[in-house]
């Protein structure tokens, strides 16, 4: 049986950054990822993006920002992004094993996964227009 009839799934992904730096999280023994998760049946994406960054960080976020939807392969990201000054660090939550900052720079020396890595490229050629 293919994928072909499967429909997408539908994740909630959020930049966050901070002086420069975006925000990563990791579970246990994986790559290095964006916030985020799946969007629940009875939710907007914007309320997974913000339920998803309390679950893994621990972070309430004042506000977000919808950027755009990409599709790879069978999932669709809905974007968002927030930049505000912390009063406290995110910590790991749930089944986060650690959080991160990293700067696109650091990025090729870390283990990202691929599909953040190609989500990332796309919203940095975009957001230089």
């Amino acid at each position: 049986m293919g994928t072909a009839n499967k429909p997408a799934k539908r994740r909630a992904t959020i930049i966050f950054r901070r002086e420069g730096r975006i925000l990563f999280v990791r579970k246990r023994k994986a790559k290095w990822n964006l916030p985020g998760g799946r969007v629940e049946q009875a939710e907007t994406p914007m309320q997974a993006a913000f339920r998803e960054m309390s679950e893994e960080t621990g972070m309430t976020l004042g506000h977000l920002f919808y950027i755009s939807e990409y599709q790879e392969s069978n999932v669709i990201h809905y974007l968002f992004e927030s930049s505000v000054s912390l009063q406290r660090e995110p910590r790991p939550c749930n089944e986060i094993a650690d959080c991160r900052w990293f700067t696109v720079k650091e990025l090729s020396k870390r283990n990202v996964n691929r599909s953040v890595k190609a989500l990332l490229k796309r919203w940095l050629a975009e957001s230089a227009v």
